[in-house]
């Protein structure tokens, strides 16, 4: 291996270790232990009681225009925080929402249209409104990509409770964020409906928003 790439991948590999304690940090303030405030049966993560996620926001969507919670009214969301220059997490988790719409698009279209995948940035100063667009359109036609001021991604990231921070800078002035990583199923009315944690199969998570959709929540 090339001497000078040492120092780059000792940062990288310190940094996704970082990754992996936040989701770590991130589990334990939103979740208790236990079967009944852990990872259901279903694949869900479930919020500890007196826990709040979600409210009220303004940012810039990957066409430039101000969104707001009203701008979805009507619309359940399928959220997750990342950023465009993540290796790899971010990726899989967003193809894994595309393919959890499809699947129930197959089964249930009219399901499927009351749901909006969105995809929040929590790495604003390089996730410009135009880069949104080119990558949140790779992984499906339906996402909404979403950046803001730093004062903006941090406020919506206090009241969904996502840890995020900057990473090491490496040659060339390249970063990996740290982050925590869950996928979170709102309501229309901007409420908390339920959240998967990272790795949930698109199976798993499709089977949840039919029955969270359809009203058969049991």
């Amino acid at each position: 291996m090339n001497r000078k790439a040492l120092p780059i991948l000792g940062v990288m590999l310190a940094a996704l270790a970082a990754i992996g304690l936040a989701a770590l940090v991130a589990w334990n303030q939103l979740a208790g232990t236990g079967h009944e405030q852990g990872v259901s049966r279903s694949g869900e993560a479930l919020v500890a009681p007196g826990i709040t996620v979600g409210g009220s926001f303004e940012l810039t969507n990957q066409d430039g225009q101000t969104v707001t919670q009203d701008s979805f009214s009507g619309q359940f969301k399928l959220i997750y925080f990342g950023y465009s220059s993540c290796p790899d997490v971010c990726p899989t988790e967003l193809s894994s929402m595309a393919a959890a719409l499809d699947i129930v698009a197959e089964d249930t279209p009219d399901l499927a249209q009351q749901v909006t995948p969105v995809f929040i940035t929590i790495d604003p100063a390089r996730d410009t409104p135009a880069l949104m667009k080119d990558y949140v359109t790779a992984f499906h036609p339906r996402m909404v990509g979403l950046t803001g001021s730093d004062a903006a991604i941090a406020d919506i990231a206090r009241k969904f409770r996502v840890f995020y921070s900057k990473g090491t800078e490496i040659e060339g002035g390249f970063y990996l964020m740290n982050h925590s990583g869950y996928v979170y199923f709102m309501a229309p009315d901007g409420s908390f409906v339920t959240m998967f944690h990272g790795g949930t199969s698109p199976e798993t998570m499709a089977e949840a928003i039919t029955r969270y959709v359809s009203g058969e929540t049991s």
